[in-house]
């Protein structure tokens, strides 16, 4: 009888009075896949060497790449966190100085990219992050939704240089 539901699964097995329970047991062992063994050869790559290992090994080497890709995982966002928060630096300096960044864009024919860098001290990244926005994007931004993205970006770059640093918040 099947007896499964939200819980599990659950199938109940009633036996006739005369029927020995240790035999029929065996036998659903012995005729179903309700006990099976499986063969596993544990041959792996070990520092570019073939070896059987065994299951102990086999895990701790599986654990140790899992660190190895939460580690290179959590590097490659911290430095795309890095990369946003600076132009969200220029972007506020741009917020802050509105006016004046778009007269120097619009007074400047090619050189508009060195203005901005050199009246404002930004990065070319930053500069030219500003300078590929339109204007109408440029005077609708919103200076409490920047700081909001800067100040999660920071709480986030911190968490990612807290889990670099420390092995035990790695592991868990």
């Amino acid at each position: 009888r099947d007896e499964t539901d939200r819980n599990g699964m659950r199938v109940v097995i009633e036996l006739k009075k005369d029927a020995n329970p240790q035999v029929v047991l065996n036998q659903l062992y012995r005729f179903t896949q309700l006990q099976d063994t499986v063969g596993v050869i544990m041959l792996a790559l070990d520092d570019g060497v073939p070896k059987i290992m065994s299951l102990k090994t086999m895990m701790e080497r599986y654990i140790e790449f899992q660190m190895q890709v939460i580690r290179r995982r959590t590097a490659f966002e911290l430095k795309k966190a890095k990369e946003r928060e600076h132009i969200l630096e220029g972007y506020i300096i741009a917020l802050d100085n509105i006016d004046e960044v778009i007269h120097i864009i619009r007074t400047s024919y090619d050189n508009a990219k060195e203005n901005l860098m050199q009246r404002f001290s930004l990065s070319e990244v930053q500069a030219q992050a500003i300078l590929d926005m339109r204007l109408k994007a440029l005077q609708g931004l919103d200076r409490e939704k920047l700081q909001n993205e800067y100040d999660e970006l920071e709480k986030r770059i911190e968490y990612y240089r807290e889990l670099l640093s420390d092995e035990n918040m790695l592991k868990g």
